[in-house]
């Protein structure tokens, strides 16, 4: 692949179709109206396919036609708004703090190296923790008015994390070096470079966020709040047998969901115009052999107990928390136990723990593998098709916006109190961030690209091999990495709410029956599985991105 980095190339003549992003830059192309209108025509697609399945009723009376949700929007219209507009006070403080967690704790990783690694431990363990568990706990600390905030944070910060820590990591190391030799200050590298460099992948993680804030919320007024808001809603309306208001309240939910995506998405084609060339080519990252971790394997037995002490840091200040807020705040063991008394339990019964280990392991591998198959394939039709992304895109969000708290009792109801349940809930999870991802990486190709291959004359499938899969390998790892962990997360989550064997069921049954100690058990070792699959993933990535091509 030729080198472009730094080259300057005028813009295709009029007419001409520019297949690296899957869009047109002329007359032939698909304008800002087409595109909206065929945002719209997929939308009338997904509404016309939900009116039929709940006229005929394929689903149960679970699943009300569209026009009787509809009905429920305009006769409820007061209910919903109040609810609406707590949801999205809730939700904007609750982005806002989860984005600032993620960039600074990927700010922190980039400037002081040693720590790097550690902090993505911690990350991953903190987001790792089943929210069933930690509800009493962010109940009894922050008060229950504020537990949708706390939780929204949670479901933003370690999407932004690891996309800004993945982003900086893609900084050309030719550029860094120009630095160097200039003898440029830290100070005047990380605004001048750094931060230039990583704003695309800023923007991806807001993309990510918006929706991600609204499930978090909605969560917390699912788990309990006494401010109005959809989750309280939904609640009362499950309770009640009010199907076509749950149902409302859902759809509302991901409208505005939507709304705030496609926001993200105008400032995405903002920032994309934009030269970001300071970020480095795939090809170049590999050609260089060097990382950017700046790490080196330790040769004295100094070294390497340093390097043990630099990774296992995030756990023992969990724990040491842990066991803080047991003793000085005197938490009752009906809330949490000790941790002594949870590892006592883990290595009383090894096997139960194995077993369920094992499954909810299966469960989650299968719905990685699907949902990461399916947006890949979805963005791999977008840029294909300019008129596949307008009718794919918005239907997307949707399925992604709903919260799953609302959506697995239904998927539970179609499918099944089953194993495929659970695994449909992984799926949908990792579905939406690797198609995010991809698709942005899809477009994001190196300055000129586009156009030396137009004046080569080359095909289709060339551009695809040479030029938009090498652009989209690191955003499809960085998918990877991020959706490990969130599928181990939406395995538990539907074991928990569909009754299959599992870590989230056995939470669920040592919860039940106030057996504290196995059920903070089975939360240990879902982060520790957490753990393992997001270092997994990281290890991918990295040799990933250094054997392309």
């Amino acid at each position: 692949m030729v080198c472009l980095r730094g080259q300057t190339t005028n813009r295709l003549p009029k007419g001409r179709w520019n297949m690296a992003t899957g869009g047109a830059v002329s007359a032939r192309g698909v304008s800002g109206w087409r595109s909206a209108a065929l945002g719209v025509a997929g939308v009338g697609v997904l509404l016309a396919g939900w009116e039929l399945v709940g006229q005929f009723e394929v689903f149960g009376r679970g699943w009300p036609p569209f026009t009787d949700v509809l009905e429920s929007l305009s006769k409820d219209r007061e209910i919903l708004r109040r609810a609406a507009a707590g949801t999205i006070r809730d939700a904007v403080r609750g982005f806002a703090a989860g984005m600032a967690l993620g960039i600074s704790l990927a700010i922190i990783g980039l400037v002081i190296i040693p720590l790097r690694r550690g902090i993505g431990r911690l990350a991953t363990v903190v987001n790792s923790i089943p929210w069933i568990a930690l509800g009493p706990l962010i109940v009894m600390v922050v008060s229950s008015s504020a537990t949708p905030v706390v939780f929204a944070s949670l479901a933003v910060f370690f999407s932004s994390f690891i996309a800004v820590s993945s982003g900086f990591n893609l900084v050309s190391a030719s550029h860094q070096d120009v630095f160097t030799v200039l003898g440029a200050s830290r100070t005047s590298r990380f605004w001048r470079l750094e931060i230039p460099a990583v704003l695309p992948s800023i923007v991806y993680a807001a993309k990510l966020g918006a929706p991600a804030a609204m499930f978090g919320v909605v969560f917390g007024e699912w788990f309990g709040t006494t401010e109005p808001g959809l989750g309280l809603v939904m609640v009362v309306a499950l309770q009640q047998f009010f199907t076509a208001r749950l149902w409302a309240a859902a759809g509302l939910t991901a409208f505005i969901a939507i709304v705030a995506f496609g926001l993200f998405a105008l400032v995405e084609e903002l920032v994309r115009r934009r030269d970001f060339s300071v970020r480095q080519d795939v090809r170049e990252l590999a050609g260089s052999g060097r990382s950017k971790e700046g790490e080196s394997e330790p040769a004295s037995w100094r070294g390497r107990l340093v390097d043990i002490a630099l990774t296992v840091w995030p756990f023992v200040l969990v724990i040491g928390f842990w066991q803080f807020a047991v003793t000085i705040w005197d938490v009752s063991p009906i809330v949490a136990p000790t941790p002594e008394s949870v590892v006592s339990d883990i290595a009383g019964d090894p096997g139960t723990y194995f077993s369920y280990t094992f499954n909810t392991l299966q469960m989650a591998a299968v719905g990685l593998l699907v949902g990461s198959l399916i947006g890949l394939v979805t963005a791999l039709a977008s840029w294909l098709s300019p008129v596949l992304r307008g009718m794919l895109t918005t239907p997307m969000i949707i399925m992604y916006s709903v919260p799953l708290v609302a959506t697995v009792p239904i998927m539970a109801r179609v499918i099944g109190y089953t194993r495929t349940t659970v695994v449909a809930v992984a799926a949908l999870v990792s579905m939406f961030p690797t198609f995010v991802l991809v698709s942005s990486g899809f477009r994001s190709t190196p300055p000129g690209a586009d156009d030396v291959f137009s004046v080569m004359g080359a095909r289709r499938r060339a551009r695809l091999r040479h030029l938009a899969l090498p652009s989209a390998v690191p955003d499809f790892l960085t998918a990877l990495r991020l959706n490990g962990a969130l599928a181990i997360v939406a395995a538990i989550l539907g074991e928990y709410l569909t009754g299959r064997d599992g870590l989230g069921w056995l939470f669920a049954l040592s919860y039940g029956g106030l057996e504290m100690a196995r059920a903070w058990g089975s939360a240990v070792v879902i982060v520790i599985l957490s753990v393992v699959v997001y270092v997994g993933a990281s290890r991918l990535e990295e040799r990933g991105q250094q054997r392309m091509l």
